[in-house]
C-alpha cells in the first residue's frame, strides 16, 4: 500500500468520507427535525428558498476550484499570490451572486415568506464561497483532514440549531438567522484553524483584484462554471420546476427523497475531490499507463458502490422513509427508488469528468454538460405538460445522466483512457442488473434478495477489485507520478 500512502489518496479519502458521513448525518437529523416541526406548506417554502440559494451557490464559485487545484499542482506561479487571489475573487463573486439570489427569488416567487427566507439564507452564498476557496486550498495541499473536521463541526452546530425547536418553537425566519450565524462561525474556523494561520485577514482585505486578474482567472476559465454548475442545476432546478407545476406535497416528497439520495452521492463526491488531484499529477507526469490503470480501478470501485446503494434502496425504501420522516412522507418511497436509478451512473460520471478536465479539456466537458442540461430541462418541462408526476422529473434526470455518461465514454475512448469493450460491458451489465433485481424483488422478500446480491454479486466484485489493486501497484511501483 506504499503508493497510496505516498499519494495521500486513502488517507484523504477516509478523512473526507468520515467527515462527510458525520456532516450528512447531522444535517439529515436537522432536516428531519424541521420536517416534523413545521406544517408541510411552511416546510415547502423553506425548501424552496433553500433551493434557490443552493442553485445560485452552485454558480457563485464559477467552478474555479478545479482550475485552482490544477494551477497549484503544476506550480506555475508563486503559491501565496495564487491563494490570496483565488480567495479574494471568491469573496467578490459571493457578494455579486448574493444580489443575484435576491433578484431571482423576487422574479420567480411572490410569496413573502419565501422572499424573506431567501434574503436571509442567501447570505450564506458569501460565506460558502470563502469556505469553498479554503477547502480547495486544503485539497490542493492534500490536507483534507482539516476541512473534514471543520465541516463535521459545522454540521453538528446546525443540528444544535435545529434542536432549539425542542425548547422554543421559533419561526423559520429566526431559525434561518441562526443557521447563517453558524456558517459565519465556520468561516472563522477555516481562516484561523483550517489554514493554520497562513491566511491573514488584513492581507486578504488589502489584496487588490484588477480587471486583468478577473479576465485571466475568471473570464478565461468561465467553462468551469457550467461544468460544476450543471450538476447543481440538475437537482436544484427540479425543485423549482416542481414548485411551479406540482403541489407543496410533491416538493416535500422530492426533497425528502433527495436528502437520502445526497447522503449516497456525497460519498462519490468526496472520493472525486481526492481522485482529481491524483489524475492531474499522473497526467502532468505523462504517465499514460498509470492513468489508464488508476481510471479502471476507480471505475470498478465506484460501480460496486453504485449498484450496492441502488439495491439497498430498492429493498428498504418503504421502511426507511416512514421511519425517518414519518408516515406523512410515505409516498416519497417510490420517488426515491426512481431517483436512485441515476446513482448507477453518477459516480462514474464524476470520474470521467475528472479525467477530461485533468487533461485540460474542460471545453469538451462544458459542451457535454450544456447538452445534457438542455435535454433534462426540456424533457422535464415537456413531460410535465402531459403528465403531472414526480416520475417525469426523476426519469428525465436519469436519462440525461445516462446520455452524459455515454458521451463521456466516447471522449475517453478517443483519448485511449477507456475502451469500447469495457464501456459496452458496463452498460449491458447495468441494464441486466436493474431488470434482474427488480424482477427478483417481486418474487422474494427484499431482505433475501439484498442478501443474495451481497453474496453472489458484491463479494466477488470486491475480490476482483482487490486483485486489480495489487496488480496496479506492482506494475506502477517504479513509474513517475
Amino acid at each position: 500500500m506504499g503508493f497510496f500512502k505516498k499519494s495521500g489518496l486513502i488517507n484523504n479519502s477516509l478523512w473526507g468520507l468520515v467527515s462527510t458521513i458525520l456532516q450528512t448525518l447531522f444535517l439529515s437529523l436537522f432536516f428531519v427535525i424541521v420536517s416534523r416541526h413545521y406544517p408541510i406548506k411552511d416546510f415547502s417554502n423553506f425548501l424552496i428558498a433553500n433551493t434557490v440559494y443552493q442553485l445560485i451557490v452552485g454558480f457563485s464559485s464559477m467552478g474555479l476550484g478545479h482550475w485552482f487545484i490544477r494551477e497549484y499542482g503544476q506550480e506555475k506561479q508563486e503559491s501565496s499570490e495564487l491563494v490570496y487571489r483565488f480567495i479574494k475573487i471568491q469573496t467578490l463573486l459571493g457578494i455579486v451572486f448574493y444580489v443575484i439570489n435576491i433578484g431571482l427569488t423576487f422574479v420567480i416567487y411572490s410569496n413573502e415568506q419565501i422572499r424573506l427566507l431567501s434574503f436571509i439564507l442567501g447570505t450564506n452564498i458569501i460565506f460558502d464561497n470563502l469556505i469553498y476557496a479554503l477547502k480547495n486550498l486544503n485539497i490542493a495541499q492534500f490536507q483534507q483532514r482539516k476541512s473534514a473536521v471543520i465541516m463535521a463541526v459545522d454540521g453538528f452546530l446546525r443540528l444544535l440549531a435545529g434542536c432549539v425547536l425542542f425548547l422554543w418553537p421559533v419561526s423559520l425566519i429566526y431559525l434561518s438567522v441562526l443557521l447563517v450565524a453558524v456558517r459565519l462561525f465556520t468561516v472563522n474556523l477555516f481562516i484561523y484553524i483550517g489554514t493554520g494561520g497562513a491566511i491573514k485577514i488584513g492581507t486578504l482585505l488589502k489584496f487588490k483584484i484588477t480587471l486583468p486578474d478577473l479576465k485571466k482567472n475568471v473570464f478565461a476559465n468561465w467553462r468551469f462554471i457550467l461544468i460544476v454548475g450543471s450538476s447543481i442545476i440538475f437537482w436544484r432546478s427540479a425543485t423549482i420546476i416542481i414548485s411551479k407545476y406540482l403541489t407543496a406535497v410533491d416538493v416535500a416528497n422530492y426533497e425528502v427523497s433527495y436528502k437520502i439520495f445526497s447522503m449516497f452521492t456525497i460519498v462519490a463526491v468526496v472520493a472525486s475531490t481526492t481522485v482529481y488531484p491524483k489524475f492531474v499529477k499522473l497526467i502532468h507526469a505523462k504517465n499514460t499507463h498509470a492513468v489508464q490503470g488508476f481510471y479502471q480501478l476507480v471505475f470498478l470501485g465506484y460501480t460496486i458502490f453504485a449498484v450496492t446503494s441502488f439495491a439497498f434502496i430498492q429493498s428498504f425504501s418503504d421502511t426507511i422513509i416512514p421511519f425517518i420522516f414519518g408516515q406523512k412522507f410515505a409516498l416519497a418511497s417510490g420517488c426515491m427508488q426512481q431517483m436512485f436509478l441515476t446513482l448507477l451512473v453518477f459516480p462514474t460520471v464524476l470520474l470521467q469528468a475528472n479525467v477530461i478536465v485533468a487533461k485540460n479539456m474542460e471545453r469538451i466537458d462544458m459542451i457535454l454538460n450544456f447538452i445534457v442540461l438542455l435535454i433534462n430541462l426540456f424533457s422535464s418541462l415537456i413531460g410535465l405538460h402531459f403528465y403531472k408526476s414526480l416520475s417525469v422529473i426523476n426519469y428525465s434526470i436519469f436519462g440525461a445522466f445516462a446520455i452524459f455518461h455515454i458521451m463521456q465514454s466516447v471522449v475517453l475512448i478517443r483519448l485511449k483512457v477507456g475502451t469500447v469493450k469495457n464501456s459496452a460491458l458496463f452498460y449491458v451489465l447495468i441494464l441486466a442488473f436493474v431488470f434482474s433485481y427488480k424482477y427478483l424483488g417481486t418474487l422474494f422478500h427484499p431482505v433475501l434478495v439484498f442478501t443474495l446480491f451481497l453474496v453472489v454479486g458484491v463479494a466477488p466484485l470486491l475480490y476482483v477489485l482487490w486483485k486489480k489493486i495489487q496488480l496496479y501497484l506492482n506494475t506502477t511501483r517504479n513509474l513517475p507520478g
